[in-house]
C-alpha cells in the first residue's frame, strides 16, 4: 500500500554568498527547502496552495504541478551524501511517498490522493540546485545516472490531501512504461533503443520530452542546467 509520508511546500528564498569564490556556494534562489505540514492542503492545476517556484522556465506549470519522490530512495541518497536521517523533502519534493518508486509507477498512471486526482506526467530532470542544496557537486549527475529522479504529476481534478493519505491507483497507463525506463532511455538512449517504440507510444508525455530524447540520440542535448552555476 502506497502512503504519503509527508506533504511539503516551500517559499522562494535566497541562499549562498555573492562574494564566494566557490561556485557551489554562489548566490542562488529556490523554493527547494520545503517544509512538511500536517495540514490538509488544496491543489489546483498549478500545484499546492502556498508552494512557490523560483525558476518557472524549468519547474512548475500545469505539466509539473506537483513533484513526488519515493521514500524508498532515501537510503540510496543517504549513502551517496554520507548523511543519515535525511529529512522529508530532501529532494525538494511536495510529496514523499512510500510504496511507490520509479520502477513501479508509469507515465500516464492516474492516482487519487485525498480528493485530488493526479496523473504522472514526466520524470523530474536533475537540476544543479540539488547539488547546491546538499553542497555536493555530483548530485545532479548521480540523479541522471541512477534514474532516481522522482516524478511530476499534472492535476486532473482539484482537491485536498494531507500526510498519511493512501495513494489509490485509479488507472494504469496502457503503454506501461515506467519512470525508470524513461530515465534509462534519456540517460543512455543508444543502449536502450529497444524502449523507443514504447516511448514514442506515450500519449501523456509532452512532445518536449520526446524532442529531448531525440537530441540525446543525436548528441546535441544541452545538459548545462545540470551544471553548478
Amino acid at each position: 500500500m502506497a502512503v504519503v509520508k509527508a506533504l511539503l511546500i516551500g517559499k522562494v528564498q535566497t541562499y549562498g554568498d555573492a562574494n564566494s569564490a566557490n561556485s557551489i556556494n554562489k548566490i542562488w534562489q529556490s523554493a527547494i527547502f520545503k517544509v512538511a505540514t500536517k495540514d490538509e492542503i488544496y491543489a489546483d492545476k498549478f500545484g499546492f496552495n502556498g508552494d512557490e517556484v523560483a525558476d518557472k522556465k524549468h519547474h512548475g506549470g500545469e505539466q509539473k504541478a506537483i513533484f513526488a519522490n519515493s521514500y524508498e530512495n532515501y537510503l540510496a541518497w543517504s549513502e551517496f551524501l554520507g548523511l543519515s536521517n535525511l529529512p522529508f523533502g530532501a529532494m525538494g519534493e511536495n510529496l514523499t511517498i512510500s510504496g511507490m518508486h520509479e520502477n513501479n509507477v508509469c507515465i500516464g498512471d492516474i492516482h487519487k490522493i485525498g480528493s485530488i486526482v493526479l496523473q504522472i506526467s514526466q520524470p523530474r530532470k536533475p537540476c544543479f540546485k540539488l547539488s547546491k542544496r546538499w553542497m555536493n557537486a555530483g548530485m545532479a549527475k548521480e540523479i541522471f545516472r541512477s534514474g532516481l529522479s522522482g516524478w511530476y504529476y499534472r492535476v486532473l481534478e482539484n482537491g485536498y490531501c494531507k500526510a498519511g493519505d493512501i495513494v489509490q491507483i485509479i488507472q494504469r497507463d496502457k503503454v506501461g512504461m515506467s519512470v525508470m525506463e524513461v530515465n534509462r532511455l534519456f540517460y543512455s538512449p543508444k543502449d536502450n533503443m529497444s524502449l523507443m517504440d514504447k516511448f514514442m507510444s506515450l500519449d501523456s508525455l509532452s512532445d518536449r520530452w520526446k524532442d529531448d530524447v531525440k537530441k540525446r540520440i543525436d548528441g546535441i542535448y544541452d545538459t548545462s542546467y545540470m551544471q553548478i552555476l
